[in-house]
Parts: C-alpha cells; sequence; structure tokens
C-alpha cells in the first residue's frame, strides 16, 4: 500500500537519461488494489514501463514499486495503454 500521495510527487527534471532494456518482476502497489506482480521492460533513473499482470492502476495514480534488491520507489503512473505502463519516479 501506498504511503505517498498525489500532493508530494515532485517531477525529474524533462531530459530523458538513458533507458536500460530490463525484464525483471517487481512488486507493484498503488493502494487501490493488492499488490501485484509487474514485469519491468526498461528502467532508467527516472522511471520504468512494464506490463502489469492484474488491476492497471490509474494514470497519475501513486504507486509503490518494489525492485528485487529490496528497494522501494514511489512515483505517478504517467501513461496507460492496455495492461502497459509508465511511471516516473519522485525526486526526493
Amino acid at each position: 500500500m501506498s504511503h505517498h500521495n498525489h500532493a508530494q510527487f515532485r517531477p525529474m527534471p524533462l531530459p530523458r537519461s538513458r533507458r536500460q532494456r530490463l525484464l525483471a518482476r517487481v512488486r507493484l502497489a498503488d493502494g487501490a488494489a493488492p499488490p501485484q506482480e509487474m514485469l519491468v521492460r526498461d528502467i532508467s533513473e527516472f522511471g520504468l514501463s512494464g506490463a502489469v499482470r492484474g488491476t492497471v492502476p490509474a494514470r497519475d495514480a501513486v504507486v509503490t514499486v518494489s525492485l528485487p534488491d529490496g528497494r522501494e520507489l514511489w512515483g505517478l503512473v504517467r501513461w496507460v495503454d492496455r495492461n502497459l505502463i509508465g511511471v516516473q519516479f519522485a525526486r526526493d
């Protein structure tokens, strides 16, 4: 369950960083549904895109992504295309 809200989100700068192609399973939580599995397709320091197996979070939903190494990142869903989403990470 996400402990952040939309008002706390500060977007990263617009310049794109180099994206890395990656196939990894992570846990995605958005507070509206139980945590679920997501397959990450690519990731950068600013965000990620991936395929959600269950209920797709809405655009602008606050989500938490739990990485395999134990880190948790949070941000906003910036786009949705069927079961694919893009998440922009919040700046700390």
